[in-house]
């Protein structure tokens, strides 16, 4: 379960929060489940953190701020590096599927404009 960044993360927690999921679960489905798994695995903060180097363990990338939402994302292109674009989730038009496949073409889009290519492949 991804969590904020900067909360507490011990087995004892993870336990916890576990615990409340499955109770949720359950009570959704109606039936009992966590006593019919075989296999539990635990990831959390710590584990984002030593597995992808992530700030602060983020498991989401950016933070969820009035100032990193929307089209306050960061641009597309790298304010240093001239010929350097991002895609994803993680820039503007926003998450989801669809706009990380859009963040794509944007980006494919401003980086031929940029090296003077007029490349007009659908994509």
């Amino acid at each position: 379960m991804p969590l904020a960044t900067g909360l507490e993360d011990t087995p004892e927690l993870r336990e916890r929060y576990f615990t409340i999921i499955m109770k949720r679960l359950e009570n959704f489905c109606g039936q009992e489940i966590a006593n019919q798994l075989d296999y539990k695995r635990s990831y959390c903060i710590q584990d984002f953190i030593s597995d992808y180097n992530s700030y602060k363990g983020n498991a989401y990338g950016l933070a969820n701020t009035l100032m990193q939402t929307a089209n306050l994302k960061p641009s597309i292109k790298n304010k240093k590096i001239d010929n350097l674009f991002y895609a994803g989730q993680l820039t503007v038009p926003g998450p989801g599927v669809p706009p990380s496949i859009i963040s794509g073409k944007l980006a494919a889009t401003a980086l031929n404009k940029n090296l003077g290519k007029n490349d007009e492949r659908k994509i």
